[in-house]
């Protein structure tokens, strides 16, 4: 069974780069550009993992944040913060994140960084076989 990622940005390139590492990796994968989108898609599917920036428009990550832990659907949802301000992990209100990724990020770190909080000991690409 492959794990499932959402992925919530408001950047495209971003998604898109997130998408192709994730994929590769073995992740099924879908997207939303901004807090709005992911809460509508977390009303119909409970993804393994949610890779949330903060910055968005039209609803932050903060209150999406908030709002996914008061969903007991998504109690057990990992929940990957990952922004180009790293002073949010001090000052921002990022309680039962599993883990705080500063953008940019290397591709192996962004699956490594999955792959330990799913518990998955041996993060390979297909190809690393």
């Amino acid at each position: 069974m492959a794990y499932s990622v959402l992925i919530v940005d408001d950047d495209q390139q971003v998604r898109m780069m997130f998408r192709l590492v994730l994929e590769r990796y073995g992740y099924m994968v879908d997207e939303a550009s901004n807090g709005a989108e992911a809460l509508r898609k977390l009303l119909n599917q409970t993804p393994d993992v949610i890779l949330l920036d903060i910055l968005m428009p039209m609803l932050g990550g903060e209150a999406v944040l908030q709002r996914i832990r008061q969903m007991p659907s998504l109690y057990n949802t990992k929940v990957l913060v990952v922004t180009a301000y790293p002073r949010f992990e001090k000052t921002a209100n990022l309680d039962r994140v599993d883990r705080f990724l500063v953008k940019p990020i290397l591709p192996a770190h962004l699956a490594q960084a999955v792959g330990e909080v799913l518990a998955i000991e041996d993060v390979k690409l297909e190809g690393d076989r």
